[in-house]
């Protein structure tokens, strides 16, 4: 029971890290190649190159987080390993969007919540590896796929709420000239949004359904 706890909170959290990364990247675009267009941005154009590089790949990094979650619901040493490395690509791509943030405009929101976040992810698999845990935790071929279903439908879930709420929790940031530039994509994102937790629904409920029936049937043997 308690491996199977700890799987489904893994999977959960990288899925929710995952989010953050695609998110993350997808709200520094403008940063990253139209700085000069916002006054309150100008002063990034002398490091539009290193921001270029650190959207596209902390982007990259999220969906690839998105395939390894998914990659999760068999926790074997590979799937943990690849997670940990995007952890600490995300852990590296913000903390140099957070360096030059802070020295040349002074702030790093809100890519320290990614930051934070993703090391918080990163601790949390890192204590999975203290032996006794470990055993618990990885795949076997006495584990079954469904409990993984859960962890990553849940994680949709989550995900699809943090994509259909960017706009106010992002907004504080992304508002310039009276303008949220977190709501700028509003149609595609609330797709998006939707779409990940009306997904994560229908697999929560496949799997509580089957669970349901097996327990069934394991009482009436």
């Amino acid at each position: 029971m308690l491996g199977k706890i700890l799987r489904i909170i893994a999977i959960i959290l990288m899925g929710l890290a995952s989010a953050l990364m695609i998110l993350g990247g997808i709200g520094t675009i403008c940063i990253a190649f139209w700085p000069e267009k916002y006054p309150s941005l100008a002063m990034m154009a002398q490091v539009k190159p290193i921001f270029q590089v650190a959207a596209i790949t902390t982007i990259i990094a999220g969906l690839l987080g998105v395939w390894i979650t998914i990659r999760l619901r068999r926790f074997t040493e590979r799937s943990y390993l690849y997670a940990v490395l995007i952890l600490l690509l995300s852990l590296a791509t913000a903390g140099v969007k957070m360096y030059f943030s802070s020295k040349l405009r002074g702030s790093v929101a809100p890519t320290n919540i990614r930051f934070d976040f993703s090391l918080i992810v990163l601790i949390y698999f890192l204590i999975l590896r203290i032996p006794g845990l470990w055993e618990k935790v990885k795949y076997t071929a006495q584990n079954h796929d469904d409990e993984g279903n859960a962890g990553a439908a849940i994680a949709a879930i989550i995900g699809g709420a943090l994509t259909l709420t960017v706009q106010y929790w992002a907004g504080p940031t992304h508002t310039m000239g009276g303008v949220n530039y977190a709501d700028v994509w509003h149609t595609q994102l609330s797709v998006i949004g939707w779409a990940l937790v009306l997904g994560g629904i229908i697999f929560l409920l496949r799997y509580l359904v089957r669970d349901a029936h097996t327990l069934e049937h394991e009482l009436a043997t």
